[in-house]
C-alpha cells in the first residue's frame, strides 16, 4: 500500500473510533486532517484517473464523507452536513462504476 494511502487509511480508522466514542473534539480534527490528504488523491472527482489504487481510494473517500455526514448530523452543524452530503453524493451518482 502506498505511503498516503496507507496514512489515510489508518486516520480513518481513528475517526471511526472517536466518532463511536463520541469524540467530537478528535473527530473534527481528523475530518479536517483526511480531507487535505484528500486532496492528493487524483482518482477522485472530478478528475476520476484511472490510478492503480483508484477502486481503494475512492472507496476511502466515500467512508470519510459518510463519515463526516454522520458527524454534522451529531453535533447539529446544518452547514457542514449540507456541505459534506453534496461532496458525498458525487461518489453515489458520479462514481457508480466502482465496484463494491
Amino acid at each position: 500500500m502506498e505511503p498516503e494511502l496507507e496514512e489515510v487509511s489508518h486516520k480513518l480508522a481513528w475517526l471511526n473510533f472517536a466518532c463511536a466514542r463520541g469524540e467530537f473534539a478528535s473527530c473534527a480534527a481528523l475530518l479536517l486532517q483526511l480531507k487535505v490528504l484528500l486532496t492528493k488523491f487524483t482518482s477522485l472527482p472530478p478528475s476520476f484517473e484511472k490510478t492503480p489504487n483508484a477502486v481503494q481510494e475512492l472507496k476511502m473517500a466515500r467512508a470519510i464523507y459518510e463519515q463526516a455526514v454522520i458527524f454534522s448530523i451529531k453535533v447539529k452543524d446544518q452547514d457542514a452536513f449540507k456541505r459534506n452530503l453534496c461532496q458525498l453524493k458525487s461518489f453515489y451518482m458520479d462514481a457508480r462504476f466502482i465496484s463494491s
